[in-house]
């Protein structure tokens, strides 16, 4: 005999499995959350000797660069962005800033994603320190440096499969093409067997991603020893928007 009023019952238990089930689906939007919060207790600003001022909406693309140029090692460039590496808390770091309207969008939708609970989860991305918040969609956005990706550990890591190849094994894995029998089973064998493999189909599939640039090894790094995408500034919506 139980306490009265709470003796289990077919309805009791309805609406405590009901709870447990919506208390699971919100989980990740809670936690997500709180990741945000964390972020924005914990930001970090541009170096301490930077003036802010000059990453405002008002100031040109161009006086971006070139202030950066003044200041820090340029690393990389691109259509849309050029990283640059700076000094954060006596270690190597690198920031990418914007130097027109498609690197705009990408430091947008990268700071979104690198801030993503579920994609960080997956230990397939670089991790981002921080991001622009004073404008309203980011001028630049700072992460971990990650070593240059050589096409032998690309190889290794990747269970032989090379970055040329990656585009088949994932869009195959992602259900976007069809491959013969017996690459259907070595496909299969190396997600279950490359952790790797198996989160950049995870990301690609829930993400829609497109896939042209994981066969590229610049926007690849090695960070702790393991593979990390470096760039993941590119959505369906910009390449249709940007590069179409």
């Amino acid at each position: 005999m139980g306490v009265v009023g709470l003796e289990p019952t077919n309805l009791s238990t309805h609406v405590y499995q009901t709870c447990c089930l919506a208390s699971l689906h919100t989980l990740p939007y809670f936690i997500n959350s709180i990741m945000k919060l964390k972020h924005i207790i914990t930001e970090v600003p541009l170096p301490s000797d930077w003036d802010n001022s000059q990453y405002k909406s008002n100031v040109s693309f161009a006086q971006r660069i070139r202030y950066a140029k003044e200041r820090a090692k340029q690393v990389g460039v691109g259509s849309s962005r050029v990283a640059f590496v700076i000094q954060h808390e006596g270690r190597k770091t690198v920031l990418k800033i914007a130097k027109n309207k498609k690197g705009i969008a990408q430091n947008d939708y990268e700071s979104q994603m690198f801030s993503d609970y579920y994609v960080t989860g997956l230990d397939i991305t670089v991790p981002m320190i921080d991001y622009d918040e004073d404008n309203d969609t980011p001028t630049w956005v700072h992460v971990e440096y990650a070593d240059k990706m050589r096409p032998n550990q690309f190889k290794k890591m990747f269970s032989g499969v090379s970055h040329n190849e990656i585009d088949g094994v994932i869009s195959y894995l992602t259900g976007q093409r069809r491959v013969s029998p017996e690459l259907e089973e070595r496909y299969q064998q190396l997600q279950e067997d490359n952790e790797a493999i198996d989160s950049l189909v995870d990301l690609v599939g829930n993400y829609g991603l497109p896939m042209g640039d994981f066969t590229r090894l610049a926007n690849w790094g090695v960070y702790k020893d393991s593979p990390v995408i470096i760039d993941l500034g590119l959505s369906s919506d910009i390449q249709s928007k940007y590069y179409s």
